[in-house]
């Protein structure tokens, strides 16, 4: 079974959410690059790729079972549809059984115990840092604890860098923001409005003036 085939049956098993099916894909992009550029071996390539592709095969169960996707109740109930997903695949049992023992963990962030696991997590958490949103110290904190791979770890800099720069930007222009001399000069300062006002405004001189 080609990886090509997981990804047209896991579309299918979706069976039409957008939302699901865009998660995915994204986690599988990013999976396959993160495992590309740390030279992971042509098996171990393939057992990245399709562990992404299928990493949240429980999300379906789990909203009509316990009204939500929790990642706990994911963990709980992938082992049997994993099983069921691959059951008529070509693939070796000792494949499936690895897919399935990541799948199950994949919201564990502990006991990590392989390059295979570790790139799940990194691509899952690059996708869902965006999707919900994850703040400057959430991120911060993934990448100096979390993430180990160069590659995943380039990736996670370079796409959120603006976040991890947002807490010493907040400090410059609340500096700017004390010194009266400097406020004068910039444009459209209004003194009366919200703190928040006047920062967004900063913010916006900032990025040309700084």
């Amino acid at each position: 079974m080609t990886v090509a085939e997981v990804v047209k049956k896991m579309v299918e098993y979706s069976k039409g959410d957008l939302h699901d099916i865009n998660h995915f894909m994204k986690v599988y992009a990013y999976a396959k690059t993160i495992a590309e550029g740390e030279n992971l071996s042509p098996e171990q390539q393939k057992l990245v790729e399709v562990t992404a592709v299928v990493h949240d095969i429980a999300c379906p169960l789990c909203r009509v079972k316990y009204g939500n996707a929790n990642g706990k109740h994911q963990e709980e109930e992938s082992a049997a549809l994993i099983e069921e997903f691959f059951a008529d695949s070509d693939l070796p049992k000792e494949f499936v059984d690895r897919v399935s023992y990541i799948v199950s963990h994949h919201h564990t962030i502990t006991g990590i115990d392989g390059i295979d696991y570790q790139i799940m997590i990194e691509a899952d958490y690059l996708v869902n840092a965006d999707e919900s949103n994850f703040s400057g110290n959430n991120v911060r904190n993934m990448l100096e604890k979390v993430f180990k791979t160069e590659t995943g770890k380039f990736l996670l800099q370079s796409m959120y860098q603006k976040r991890l720069n947002a807490k010493n930007k907040r400090k410059t222009l609340r500096k700017i923001m004390s010194d009266k001399n400097r406020c004068r000069n910039v444009p459209f300062f209004f003194v009366g409005k919200s703190r928040d006002y006047n920062l967004f405004v900063l913010q916006l001189y900032a990025d040309e003036k700084l």
